[in-house]
Order: structure tokens, then C-alpha cells, then sequence
């Protein structure tokens, strides 16, 4: 389940074919988790033929899967994704190919810790770590680079990462309060929203 969308094209983009699909399953998720892990353009092993087909349909199962599973929350708020352009201004052009695929691996990253862990859990920062990953082979490839994500790896190099999710996370959930109250006693605190704060 999402926690926060930064854009309507995601939903459009993935609502559509999913409404006429029979949901994800977890099994379907984790083959997508290892699929994007070999076949993503981040990954520096020789490409076998297919491959960027490969890791651009896995991206599409698992946002399907945290768009439709209760299995998995993932925060995708300005401060959880800054690097897609929503607190920063609108993310340059020529990034953009980099820029989403970054977010394929922070949602590699997010559904593959949640999984393995077997609960949900909003925390961004195995997202994080698996986006890193993915920046810095795309840097060896001549990738441009990108302020926002620099800084979470300026971070992580700090030893501050896990701090800055905490940060992160905690100003998302604030925003969800503002955006719709405080959950009622009893219940579970409401997770999924578009843009609330719009």
C-alpha cells in the first residue's frame, strides 16, 4: 500500500491494467524484486538481451504491489523521494530516465525488506539503501548527478542515514494528520492518500 503518491501519472499508469488483472501475489513480487535486481540498467553485470524490458516490467509488478497489497507500506512523500522533483522543483528533463529508475529501486528495496521481514513497515530506508546502490552504478556509468540523492549518500557515508528515514518518515506522518486528523481510538491510523497535501 502506498502511503503517499507524488503523482497522479503513477496511478493512471498502473491503475489501469491493474483493474482488469487478478491482483499481484507475493510470490509474483519477489520475482520481480530479483528480475529488477538483474536486468536494471543500475546493475553493472553484462546486460543479456531483454533485459531492459525485463527490469521495466518488474518495475510495473511491483508498483502494482504496493498499490494492492496490504503486505507492504511504502512512503512516497517529498521527503521519502526527494530526488522525484516534488519538494525540489520540477526535476530536470534530461534526468528523468535516472531519476525513475531510482524509484523502481526504492521500490525494489522497500518491498523486498518489507517481505522479507514479514510485515509492513513505512520505514524508507532499505529503499534507501537499494536506490544508493543504484545511483552509484549509475555514476560509474557517466550518469549525471542528482543534488537530492547525493545528499541522502553524503548521509549514508555519514552514518546519519537511518536517523534522516526516521526524519523522513515522522514529517510524512505528520502531514497525513494534518491532511486527515488524528486516526480514532481504536483504529488504524489512515495509510494510503493522494497528494494529501493538495
Amino acid at each position: 500500500m502506498i502511503r503517499r503518491l507524488s503523482g497522479a501519472a503513477l496511478i493512471a499508469a498502473v491503475l489501469a491494467p491493474a483493474l482488469r488483472a487478478a491482483p499481484v501475489t507475493r510470490a509474483e513480487a519477489l520475482a520481480a524484486v530479483a528480475a529488477f535486481e538483474r536486468d536494471s540498467p543500475a546493475n553493472l553485470a553484462p546486460a543479456a538481451p531483454g533485459a531492459r524490458e525485463g527490469a521495466a516490467g518488474a518495475a510495473r509488478i511491483l508498483t502494482r504491489f504496493c498499490l494492492e497489497s496490504d503486505a507492504v507500506v511504502v512512503d512516497l512523500g517529498p521527503d521519502s523521494v526527494p530526488w522525484c522533483g516534488r519538494s525540489g522543483g520540477t526535476p530536470d528533463v534530461s534526468q528523468g530516465g535516472e531519476r525513475g529508475l531510482l524509484l523502481a529501486a526504492y521500490l525494489c528495496g522497500c518491498v523486498k525488506a518489507q517481505l522479507a521481514a514479514g510485515a509492513p513497515d513505512p520505514d524508507p530506508c532499505p529503499g534507501w539503501v537499494r536506490m544508493l546502490a543504484a545511483y552509484r552504478s549509475l555514476r560509474v556509468q557517466g550518469a549525471a548527478r542528482i543534488p537530492e540523492v547525493d545528499r541522502l549518500l553524503a548521509l549514508e557515508d555519514s552514518g546519519g542515514l537511518k536517523a534522516a528515514a526516521a526524519r523522513a518518515l515522522a514529517r510524512s506522518m505528520k502531514a497525513l494528520r494534518r491532511a486527515y486528523g488524528e486516526p480514532a481510538a481504536g483504529r488504524a491510523p489512515l495509510v494510503a492518500s493522494s497528494r494529501p497535501d493538495r
